[in-house]
């Protein structure tokens, strides 16, 4: 399963925080907050804080009389400092329409893959890759600002806030929580069909 980097046409890196001004206005610092929770199908568990190298991508859809609207986002959550190291999760949602739940699986809304061959505390029995079957991912906050206008081409400080309860098809589950403020600049993408859960 490739890494984000390979995946993505614009990855952002958050290592640090800093306060800028930029087009759209004064904006607060970047700033990341997360933790895996990974639970096996023998009761044993290992956790990581994915801040290490948090890199991201988003479309947004811009109206000249709404502020922008995250349609997608894809965000790669890492366990390691040192990229060697295989220990990653990655989150894509698609048909995004404001807080709420949307469902996790190969066929929804939301696909949740991880890799956690080198991460901290887990036993050579559930060193692998993995692709989430099911569960449900609920978005406290999404958005870019309150400002309307066309933003294409420039960093827009996008923020990303939830939680996630998902499980494999061979009974390894991860649970993650999030809170993400990241500079993306992203694609133009007119609006999709609202696909949160029922």
């Amino acid at each position: 399963m490739p890494q984000l980097r390979h995946l993505l046409p614009l990855s952002l890196v958050l290592g640090c925080t800093s306060e800028k001004t930029e087009d759209t206005g004064t904006i607060e610092a970047q700033a990341c907050e997360s933790s895996v929770d990974l639970n096996f199908p023998d009761g044993t568990g290992a956790s990581f804080k994915g801040c290490n190298d948090v890199l991201a991508d988003a479309t947004f859809e811009f109206d000249p009389d709404d502020p922008p609207e995250i349609r997608s986002f894809r965000f790669q959550l890492t366990g390691n400092v040192d990229p060697g190291f295989d220990c990653w999760l990655i989150v894509t949602g698609t048909g995004i329409c404001g807080p709420g739940y949307y469902d996790i699986g190969p066929t929804k809304s939301t696909e949740v893959q991880f890799q956690i061959h080198d991460c901290p505390y887990v036993s050579d029995d559930f060193e692998d890759s993995y692709g989430a079957s099911g569960g449900v991912l609920l978005l406290d906050a999404v958005g870019a600002g309150s400002t309307p206008g066309n933003f294409a081409g420039k960093p827009l400080l996008t923020h990303l806030q939830g939680a996630i309860e998902s499980t494999t098809s061979s009974g390894v589950g991860a649970d993650v929580s999030f809170d993400l403020r990241v500079r993306i600049t992203g694609d133009d993408a007119e609006e999709t069909i609202c696909d949160k859960a029922e």
